[in-house]
């Protein structure tokens, strides 16, 4: 790993001063060739193309594979989703199942355990790679820290039931079944929520993270008046004692608010019960502030951290024409302008860089890969379902930045390089192909399209070259065993280096 970091001084000292996607700097030769449309839309819309999606792709044509990836019902995943029914069996139980088993003494992570495992191996395996983009998305979106109390119980049904049965559909009825979901209600504290004693956690966080946003024209007043809106929607307690034997949605009217209220202008009268909370919904769902607000989010998740504003309004727009369809959004993102030309705008998240860096290069994993890779993403701060707050996951490349965190990430790349990274195997013959190249400058060619799609800027080039020719001339032909340790340590390097750090 020493000779791989003294590599990457060399090779990339000035990779700050030249970063991807940035043009017009002094030097033609620090230039770096814009990615192509494909590539950007493989980039985004997966955690990292395969070999065969980038093949599939290229085929089909960008606008095809668009339409491909928005229809993910049509897209056979039988074959990752089976292996997760046989191995990974609480994914598909209801909460007073995993309750049940953890009362007879099963340990009380495992449930939480095995759907972050199934939601990093659908992320790594399954085929609907723009679903698997928006479950994620989504799930930050309304994000549940895992972590916290019951919880750990709780999620694996709202990950099922809320999430993923309505990532690609319409807003306002992911909107509607995260609201019943007993997993939302306990962690922001609704099913505490009662007349007698208003929790305006839930209220709160519902018009600031989940709809209008923080300036989409709410007050203090409508806060206290969503939180008597939601009093009385709470769950049924787990007690199979008394013929309780799972925990579900339910409306207690006798600790409901029926007085009068007024939320965003609307009157809602008084005397009624559980329409007060659904009309909020209608409300907030219908928001304009709502359609722009999550017109932005998905435009700063897919083209930009700063969103273009003139996507944004074309985006809210569909929202609002729509009634918030999700995948009508999401064309009108990945078929415009902006999006076709904004490669190597987003830094990759710690999730996306590692998972991305497994499903480009086609490793094998067995043994105990599981913990390699769990035990990297914490260390980068971006583990799976474990963000405290309930804003999510930050989705801006600043967040991420900093010396320490790009210390783990080449230590990842050079770990896949050397072949040391503990359960994975990286095929190095497989990816130069046959023949394989002969010389280092057409090693380092062979490498750069296979794992980076995507041309290099000269400088960089010739640095990979002469690194890889180690002295020698860089047309002359390297003996096979230099071949293959000059191979893994490009790789290492490529992996390590701006071009993969973004998508």
């Amino acid at each position: 790993m020493d000779a791989f970091l003294g590599a990457y001084e060399g090779v990339m000292s000035d990779a700050e001063d030249r970063t991807v996607g940035k043009s017009g700097t002094k030097d033609p030769g620090s230039r770096v060739p814009p990615p192509s449309e494909i590539w950007t839309l493989l980039s985004r819309t997966t955690f990292g193309p395969t070999q065969q999606e980038f093949d599939g792709a290229s085929a089909a044509g960008y606008e095809a594979w668009v339409e491909y990836q928005l229809a993910p019902e049509s897209i056979d995943a039988s074959l990752i989703e089976n292996q997760i029914a046989n191995a990974l069996p609480t994914v598909a139980q209801s909460t007073g199942q995993i309750l049940a088993a953890v009362a007879a003494g099963g340990g009380p992570g495992v449930a939480s355990n095995q759907l972050a495992f199934a939601t990093l191996l659908r992320q790594i395996y399954s085929p609907r790679q723009l679903f698997e983009v928006m479950v994620e998305f989504w799930t930050n979106h309304f994000n549940i820290n895992i972590l916290d109390g019951n919880a750990r119980y709780f999620k694996t049904v709202d990950d099922r039931e809320v999430i993923r049965r309505h990532a690609m559909g319409k807003f306002g009825d992911l909107l509607r079944a995260s609201a019943r979901s007993p997993a939302m209600l306990f962690y922001l504290d609704n099913y505490l929520n009662v007349a007698s004693g208003p929790q305006e956690n839930y209220a709160r966080e519902l018009l600031e993270l989940h709809t209008l946003g923080i300036d989409g024209g709410y007050g203090e007043q409508d806060v206290k008046a969503v939180a008597r809106a939601f009093t009385g929607w709470t769950f049924t307690p787990y007690r199979p004692q008394n013929g309780s034997d799972d925990v579900v949605f339910t409306f207690n009217r006798a600790a409901h608010d029926v007085g009068a209220k007024r939320v965003l202008g609307v009157d809602l009268p008084a005397g009624r019960g559980i329409e007060d909370g659904e009309q909020v919904l209608d409300i907030l769902a219908n928001h304009p502030s709502t359609a722009r607000f999550i017109a932005a989010k998905l435009v700063r998740r897919f083209v930009s951290d700063a969103p273009p504003t003139s996507l944004v309004d074309r985006v809210a727009a569909t929202y609002r024409d729509t009634g918030g369809d999700i995948r009508s959004m999401l064309r009108t993102i990945l078929l415009s302008s902006e999006f076709r030309t904004s490669g190597d705008q987003k830094f990759k998240r710690p999730v996306e860089y590692i998972v991305s860096s497994l499903r480009v290069l086609g490793a094998t994993l067995s043994g105990n890969w599981t913990r390699t890779l769990t035990d990297t993403i914490a260390t980068l701060g971006h583990a799976h379902f474990q963000w405290a707050a309930p804003n999510g996951y930050p989705d801006v490349g600043g967040y991420w930045i900093s010396s320490a965190a790009m210390l783990s990430r080449w230590n990842h790349a050079f770990a896949l390089g050397e072949g040391t990274a503990s359960g994975i195997a990286v095929d190095i013959q497989g990816l130069l192909g046959s023949p394989p190249p002969a010389t280092p400058s057409e090693l380092v060619d062979r490498l750069a399209q296979r794992v980076l799609r995507r041309g290099l800027s000269l400088d960089d080039r010739n640095r990979l070259v002469a690194f890889a020719a180690a002295g020698a001339p860089v047309e002359a032909v390297m003996p096979p065993a230099l071949r293959s340790q000059r191979a893994r340590e490009v790789l290492g390097l490529l992996l390590a280096s701006n071009y993969f750090m973004y998508r």
